[in-house]
């Protein structure tokens, strides 16, 4: 009885090898993706900010990988003499901000160009704007726009 013991425990020991084997095999490291910070990042390549009445049109094109924008962000201040007013010479503090996600009505999308139309403004009022961008992956830095001042025609 015991020379059978015997000869059971090198093929347990050849079986138990063959699974740690396949075991170590098919670990390995898995992570979430990351994006590859040369092929995922885009730029403003232009912009263009125009006024219609009480609405800011902004006319952006993209460079780089300009599919993976998100969202968008307009900060808005207007000059002027008013209580809520910031002045030209003064640093840009945006007293509005509007999002923009993905689908947004006020977005026109076509390739790499982007329009946004931001109604509801003072149409004689100048206005200083900014585009803030947001990456699909959220660990690679905002595109920000030049400020640009956009005066009522």
């Amino acid at each position: 009885m015991s020379m059978r013991r015997c000869d059971f425990l090198p093929a347990l020991a050849a079986v138990l090898l063959a699974v740690t084997l396949v075991g170590l095999v098919s670990c390995g490291k898995r992570d979430w993706p990351s994006p590859n910070l040369n092929d995922d990042r885009y730029r403003i390549r232009s912009i263009n900010v125009t006024r219609a009445q009480a609405c800011v049109v902004v006319d952006m094109e993209l460079a780089g990988a300009w599919q993976n924008m998100d969202s968008v962000r307009l900060l808005i201040e207007p000059i002027g003499t008013g209580r809520d007013d910031g002045c030209a010479e003064c640093p840009f503090q945006p007293r509005m901000s509007r999002f923009y996600g993905p689908g947004a009505a006020e977005v026109k999308r076509d390739m790499n160009r982007l329009i946004i139309t931001s109604c509801d403004l003072d149409p004689t009022k100048t206005y200083r704007v900014q585009v803030v961008a947001n990456n699909v992956y959220p660990t690679l830095s905002l595109v920000m726009s030049p400020i640009t001042v956009v005066a009522p025609q």
